[in-house]
């Protein structure tokens, strides 16, 4: 349901943008006009956590979106959102119903049979960035090595589905005991390349991303630990971004639209 809502957002926002171009009137542009730049873009992410994120959850892949924004001087401001997931969980998730299992490592239904449970790591992260594109040449003056600084916000927890849904330890808010849900304040550092060409598929931002998270539980009891979780948390995210960019401009650049 995500990945479409998001599908049906790009489609709509490059439609807009053709109907756009097919009733504006052709005028000169000053070279200078190409520095600024306003545009949204489509993220991708793979991510390998670090430090106690790692006990709890494996290599993750994310998506999500950033609106940018590039002045003059080739400052750039961002506000990007996006969300992760991934099925590759460590044995500390895995532990948390172990106090549901038997002898076997099964879980017994209110029928008196096994039932499968799947688990799974959700979350996401926002965060508003800030950085600098340097240009490298003079011929190409809205492309360069990008670096920001993002303050943000990041939540993840294990998703526990029971697709019978007949297992009573684990339905409707029992279940808020056993997710392990923590979120905080974070930090993000990103380096890597800006490219902004002459034609829609060819304007992308790419380059490595460093998340630190200071999180902690936002449940008031855990069921595995039997108590509060008043751990403080160092949750971190090392990854490549990959992000296709749609500029939007003012003026026409060289006798043709940019998109």
């Amino acid at each position: 349901m995500f990945l479409r809502k998001i599908s049906y957002l790009l489609i709509f926002i490059l439609f807009a943008q053709v109907l756009n171009a097919q009733n504006k009137k052709s005028e000169n542009e000053n070279k200078d006009d190409r520095k600024l730049i306003t545009g949204v873009s489509f993220d991708f992410g793979y991510q390998i956590p670090g430090g106690d994120m790692a006990d709890r959850f494996g290599n993750n892949y994310n998506i999500g979106g950033t609106f940018w924004f590039k002045a003059k001087n080739n400052i750039v401001l961002g506000l990007q959102g996006y969300y992760l997931f991934s099925n590759n969980l460590k044995k500390e998730a895995y532990s948390i119903l172990d106090n549901l299992k038997d002898q076997n490592g099964n879980i017994v239904d209110q029928f008196g049979n096994y039932s499968p449970v799947l688990l799974s790591e959700r979350g996401y992260y926002f965060g508003i960035k800030v950085g600098k594109v340097f240009i490298l040449e003079r011929k190409n003056i809205t492309s360069g090595i990008l670096t920001t600084v993002s303050g943000g916000f990041l939540e993840h927890h294990i998703l526990i589905e029971n697709e019978l849904n007949n297992i009573p330890q684990i339905m409707g808010d029992y279940t808020k005991g056993y997710d392990k849900l923590v979120n905080g304040f974070a930090l993000q550092e990103f380096i890597g390349y800006m490219f902004i060409g002459k034609r829609l598929l060819t304007n992308f931002v790419i380059g490595f991303e460093f998340t630190q998270a200071f999180t902690q539980s936002r449940r008031s009891y855990d069921f595995n630990l039997r108590r509060y979780d008043d751990k403080k948390r160092i949750d971190l995210l090392y990854g490549i971004r990959i992000s296709w960019l749609i500029p939007f401009y003012k003026k026409e650049a060289s006798g043709f639209y940019i998109y």
